[in-house]
């Protein structure tokens, strides 16, 4: 099997040869430990990764070039630095008047998948070609702020749902733009949680975020295009509307002791593709290579029996981690990945 192969059988809930590597966002500063002045494509190469991803890209005007302040085509104010997510400190929605004239961002702007077609001609066939997109909730927020939007759900939720339903139409034309570009995979990635729990409860989340979701999921199965759906945090009471959506794979599955890849297979594996759960807080942080050995054994006993199963980190290899233990875990699923699993 090629990559394309082994990325696809795990999304069918099948066995492939070995279980696929799918670690997507990586630091630059732990790119470049592992292939000096290198890409994401050259570790994907030199380490055998099984995808290609890249996010949407997005052009950014100075607003306090020092302060590493720009305004995105959304027109909120973020903080632009090295190695994290844009940071939002500005946001342009302030009541439902300012929708009237808003105009969202060209789906189709050169800029926006420049990175993913360079992808498709270099990889297309060979490894799958992930994008990294929103779906129905961070767009939202970032436009009006997490606490106002969140307080507009209870308060004013003609406006919320008027809000969301643009920026769903926006992320309808990405998935599209996408489908036509060659992408094989999307990756809806709005966090919905904390660690400690959902941002809202389950009814309103399935109010006013799950219909926005299932359309994408379903103009992408419409297009042939799988769906990996993102979120951090713990999902208590919201896996299953998430699940019915009918996504085809779950990421990162951050462990917790209320949320463990154990529970996940027994519970949804039958369902849809688990990914990740490689612990990247402490033991991609900070452990030995016998700890990251250990660990990468513990997913594919939890998670990977009976296939339906792909190795990535519970969130990202952040520029908190060690390009060693990204060696490790890669290393460690070549010796104990391999169908039929002997762990």
């Amino acid at each position: 099997m090629n990559s394309y192969d082994r990325i696809f059988a795990a999304l069918n809930l099948e066995e492939p040869d070995r279980v696929p590597v799918f670690e997507c966002s990586m630091a630059p500063n732990i790119i470049d430990a592992l292939v000096p002045g290198g890409t994401i494509e050259d570790v994907a190469e030199k380490y055998d990764l099984d995808t290609i991803y890249h996010r949407e890209a997005y052009q950014y005007e100075p607003v306090d070039e020092k302060q590493g302040y720009f305004r995105d085509e959304w027109g909120i104010v973020v903080k632009l630095e090295a190695d994290t997510m844009p940071t939002p400190v500005k946001h342009p929605i302030k009541n439902e008047a300012d929708l009237e004239d808003f105009i969202c961002p060209d789906p189709r702007a050169p800029i926006r998948l420049a990175k993913i077609k360079e992808a498709v001609r270099r990889f297309k066939g060979e490894k799958p070609i992930v994008l990294g997109m929103s779906d129905a909730f961070a767009i939202p927020w970032k436009l009006r702020g997490m606490a106002e939007f969140l307080l507009d759900l209870a308060t004013d939720p003609s406006f919320a749902k008027k809000l969301i339903q643009m920026v769903v139409e926006y992320n309808c034309g990405l998935v599209r733009a996408a489908a036509e570009a060659g992408v094989d995979i999307i990756r809806p990635t709005d966090d919905y949680a904390f660690n400690t729990g959902p941002f809202m409860s389950p009814d309103m989340w399935k109010e006013f975020i799950q219909p926005g979701l299932k359309k994408i999921v379903e103009l992408a199965h419409g297009l042939n295009l799988k769906v990996v759906k993102h979120s951090c945090g713990k999902l208590s009471g919201l896996i299953v509307p998430i699940l019915d959506t009918g996504v085809d794979a779950i990421h990162p599955i951050q462990p917790f002791p209320e949320q463990t890849l154990g529970e996940f297979k027994k519970r949804y594996g039958h369902r849809l593709c688990l990914i990740g759960n490689v612990d990247c807080i402490e033991v991609l942080t900070s452990g030995s290579r016998k700890k990251v050995f250990e660990d990468v054994r513990r997913c594919l006993r939890e998670g990977a029996i009976n296939g339906g199963y792909m190795l990535a980190s519970s969130n990202s290899f952040h520029s908190g981690t060690r390009p060693e233990s990204f060696v490790a875990m890669i290393e460690a699923n070549r010796e104990f990945g391999k169908y039929p699993l002997s762990i």
